[in-house]
């Protein structure tokens, strides 16, 4: 009986240490490397609030959130995370309090655990010497990518489970062999091939569970790489039609895509269901800022003129539950002579990225002087609130100045080797049909689609805008963070009177 209650123990103690040996390289495996980050400038009640959210690359994972206070009256902040829409949105787990930093005390930091694929919203909840006050943050939550297994780790796990597997194997058949025998007695003929029988039984068992576990592993990390795969950029099919008619659809081969979103599943964001722009390359010397129309499964848009070249497309789009999409493209086009822009299409030019110096100042053709306020040499990974004044010839603050399609300004960031592409605003990079969905008849969470809402119902809690008056000012912030080394080209569009202007700046993040 005792040993048989060894046999027992025996054999639970190597499943627990096959199952551990598993588990650790499944983690090594999900290992987190980083990711872009999620940045937001707006307004909890009455406290101004810098957001940046460093969503992880890999789901389940840590975020972490950084926020940042204006004002020193800010006496704690907690956050917790929730779906954006849909079932279960208007419900969050209990927060998790934020750690005010010991040197600044505007600074708060906090994790939160992502659990699931898709469109979330971060609750950043504010209390101060003016009361309590909420804010949310959407948050595309998705696998970015998978990391392989150390060659190293994968031998030693491997040797170690093995090593393992053979102690369980001897031990069960040594007490197989020796169970039955008096103290003292010799083992006999009977009793060693009563041993090998249970050696051999045992083998088989320990090898099932090693085939079961490696293909389960594999099924998993399978299933994990088509998920990273399908948040990849879709692809784009860019066709010249005539003269200067550009046909722009989603990539027939991009099945998985199509069926899960497609562009039947969009929504308008600023107004358009697609934010297209033309970038030419490699000088990044010429950008075009469009928003073709939804015609028989296809967008259309008839080109203004534009100058010959080879030109990479990006194509905004957010899907009906928030969930914001940069599918990718190219196409060499002809010098063309095209038709006037519509009132929201803009476009503008700038020197070769590669001969450009590093640049904080711009002068339009009219005398505009539009300046980039930064502080210091932009740097990767940190977050940091780009300034930006207009003025007219004489040094004057400008005036006149509007709202871009509901913003005090637009910027699309590229880098040169085209790794990088971001349209943000003065909101930061969340897309305004994600915050109108938060905001919805002024509830966070509720989930009323963008299409029912006109931009008049748009957040209003943006920096440096009356949207009573629609009055503009002309020096007006952005909140980014450049992702990593290297040269960018930040082109920024914003309106004067009827005419919307583009001005350029060149950095060299270090």
């Amino acid at each position: 009986m005792n040993s048989l209650r060894g046999i027992r123990r025996t054999t639970i103690r190597c499943g627990v240490f096959v199952a551990l040996a598993i588990l650790f390289l499944e983690c090594a495996a999900w290992a987190h490397v980083g990711s872009p980050d999620v940045f937001y400038e707006g307004d909890a009640g009455p406290y101004h609030l810098f957001v940046t959210v460093a969503v992880p690359q890999v789901i389940p994972g840590v975020a972490q959130i950084d926020i940042r206070t204006r004002d020193n009256d800010v006496k704690s902040i907690s956050t917790s995370v929730a779906r954006l829409s849909g079932a279960g949105s208007q419900y969050a787990p209990v927060p998790d309090a934020a750690k005010q930093s010991p040197l600044d005390p505007r600074q708060f930091t906090s994790s939160l655990w992502l659990m699931e694929f898709g469109s979330l919203r971060v609750i950043v909840k504010v209390d101060g010497a003016r009361g309590p006050a909420e804010l949310s943050v959407p948050v595309p939550s998705f696998a970015q990518r998978t990391l392989p297994m150390p060659r190293w780790l994968g031998a030693l796990l491997l040797a170690l489970a093995i090593g393992l597997a053979i102690g369980a194997v001897s031990i069960v058949g040594a007490a197989a062999r020796d169970s039955l025998l008096t103290p003292g007695a010799e083992v006999g003929p009977e009793a060693r091939r009563r041993g090998r029988r249970a050696m051999a039984f045992t083998a088989v068992i320990v090898g099932l569970i090693f085939w079961g576990a490696f293909e389960w592993w594999s099924i998993d990390a399978s299933r994990y790489a088509a998920i990273a795969s399908f948040f990849k950029p879709p692809k784009l099919e860019v066709t010249l039609v005539g003269t200067n008619q550009l046909e722009v659809r989603p990539s027939p081969r991009d099945t998985d895509w199509n069926r899960a979103v497609g562009i039947k599943e969009l929504i308008p964001d600023h107004g358009h269901l697609m934010h297209l722009f033309l970038v030419r390359t490699p000088g990044l010397d010429r950008i075009w800022h469009l928003h073709p129309k939804l015609t028989d499964g296809k967008f259309v848009e008839y080109l203004p003129s534009l100058d010959a070249g080879h030109y990479q497309v990006f194509a905004d789009v957010v899907s009906k539950n928030g969930f914001p999409w940069t599918l990718v493209g190219s196409i060499d086009l002809p010098r063309i002579t095209g038709n006037k822009m519509n009132p929201d299409d803009a476009g503008g030019s700038a020197e070769p990225v590669s001969t450009a110096s590093d640049s904080t100042t711009d002068l339009l053709a009219d005398g505009t002087r539009v300046k980039w306020k930064r502080g210091g040499e932009p740097r990767a990974n940190s977050p940091t609130i780009f300034q930006f004044s207009v003025q007219d010839p004489d040094g004057k603050p400008a005036s006149h100045l509007g709202l871009y399609m509901g913003m005090l300004a637009h910027a699309e960031i590229v880098k040169d080797d085209l790794s990088v592409f971001a349209h943000v605003h003065p909101s930061g990079s969340v897309p305004m049909a994600s915050l109108m969905m938060v905001n919805a008849n002024g509830a966070p969470g509720l989930s009323a689609q963008p299409t029912e809402m006109p931009m008049k119902d748009m957040p209003t809690n943006m920096p440096g805008m009356d949207m009573s008056a629609a009055q503009v000012s002309p020096e007006f912030s952005i909140p980014y963070g450049f992702p990593k080394p290297g040269r960018y080209r930040i082109f920024l569009q914003f309106k004067r009177g009827e005419q919307i202007e583009t001005a350029s700046f060149t950095a060299d993040v270090k």
